[in-house]
């Protein structure tokens, strides 16, 4: 369910409303963490403060969800030097410490503040407090609606300005390649075609490839690389690739990198288009994958030898690999272990000093209630 929880308290009262909140998120799948005072904490089964709290906060910052129990100034001074922008800043909630009211204060949206805030009002009966103009007036907003789906954001300040010309009034025009479920918002009006988008003047596009659509572009407009409105479109690239890597301890990034271009280039894939990298546990230091990772923002999972043996059927396997790892076949083994419904679109694939293989998970596009 998405990034830790980690909750603080700071009196007797909030403290026991700290061990009351975490163990209603457990409940719910969250994975939490509660911090009190020393005086309190062993009191009720919590662990102590950290000595410099506002350092350990810096040290977490935008891995994980932040929810303080007290005063909102004690929250705006430990997170004052942390905060940069709504796309990497934590999610940041306070509550009072009788339990009446609970405070998405930062990064509600990208974060998830502001759902989180709704679940934990259902722990306490509390009041969650939403300031947020589109959460506020109960209307569509192009980075929940990203978040939701799993799509990424290219341009933060088209993003922006189609939240402002939502709360203006205005039709935003959305074109997907893929079939849209739910209940589409009034102020969003589907388009069968991407000419359909210049009768409006913002847009979202959403696609596998932003090269592909920029391409038909050209090829229909005689080498016009977009539409009159195309400033003031916003694509939402999906993500559907885990990628699953065994490779040479010590490989380098560039053969790493390209290995990657090649086998996505050969299967007509777009890089940009991996939304995770998958391997055994072995490789949860190798440095190249670690970067790999960094340089497309997505996450590195690894698993045992044990969990992807679990994996029932792989395209072949090698005895040498089993021997060293523990498993016949690492990259297909953990490209499906990361993504156990979606489809083997790359069966493993060796290239020097690295095999690869490419699942394609489920692509679901909804609208769903605030």
């Amino acid at each position: 369910m998405g990034k830790k929880i980690i909750i603080f308290s700071f009196t007797e009262q909030g403290s026991k409303q700290n061990k009351r909140v975490r163990r209603h998120l457990l409940r719910k799948g969250y994975a939490c963490e509660s911090y009190a005072v020393e005086r309190y904490a062993e009191v009720f089964g919590l662990q102590p403060m950290p000595e410099n709290l506002q350092e350990w906060i810096g040290e977490k910052w935008g891995e994980e969800t932040f929810l303080f129990i007290g005063a909102a100034g004690i929250a705006v001074r430990m997170i004052a030097p942390w905060v940069k922008d709504k796309y990497s800043d934590s999610a940041v909630l306070v509550m009072d410490e009788q339990g009446m009211y609970v405070i998405p204060l930062l990064s509600g949206h990208i974060g998830g503040g502001v759902r989180l805030a709704g679940a934990i009002a259902g722990c306490t009966y509390a009041t969650p407090i939403i300031t947020t103009a589109t959460d506020v007036e109960g209307k569509f907003a192009a980075d929940v609606f990203a978040k939701d789906n799993g799509l990424k954001i290219t341009d933060r300040e088209t993003a922006k300005q189609i939240s402002a010309a939502v709360l203006d009034g205005e039709t935003i025009g959305l074109y997907c390649e893929y079939p849209v479920e739910g209940t589409v918002p009034d102020e969003v009006a589907l388009c069968r075609s991407l000419d359909g988008l210049t009768q409006y003047t913002y847009g979202i596009i959403i696609t596998e490839s932003v090269r592909k659509i920029k391409n038909q572009w050209k090829e229909k407009n005689q080498g016009q690389a977009a539409p009159e409105n195309a400033s003031k479109l916003l694509f939402l690239p999906v993500q559907p690739y885990v990628v699953g890597i065994g490779c040479r301890k010590g490989i380098s990034l560039e053969t790493l990198s390209l290995a990657l271009e090649r086998v996505c280039g050969e299967n007509h894939l777009e890089p940009q288009a991996v939304c995770a990298f998958a391997s055994i546990d072995l490789k949860k230091e190798e440095e190249a994958i670690l970067r790999l990772a960094d340089i497309y923002h997505v996450p590195f999972q690894t698993y045992s030898a044990e969990a992807l043996s679990e994996v029932e059927t792989v395209s072949e396997g090698s005895a040498f690999v089993e021997s060293v790892t523990g498993v016949d076949n690492v990259c297909e083994r953990a490209a499906k272990r990361y993504c156990p419904e979606g489809n083997v679109v790359v069966p493993k694939q060796k290239l020097q000093q690295v095999t690869l293989a490419i699942v394609k998970k489920a692509i679901q596009i909804r609208f769903t209630d605030s």
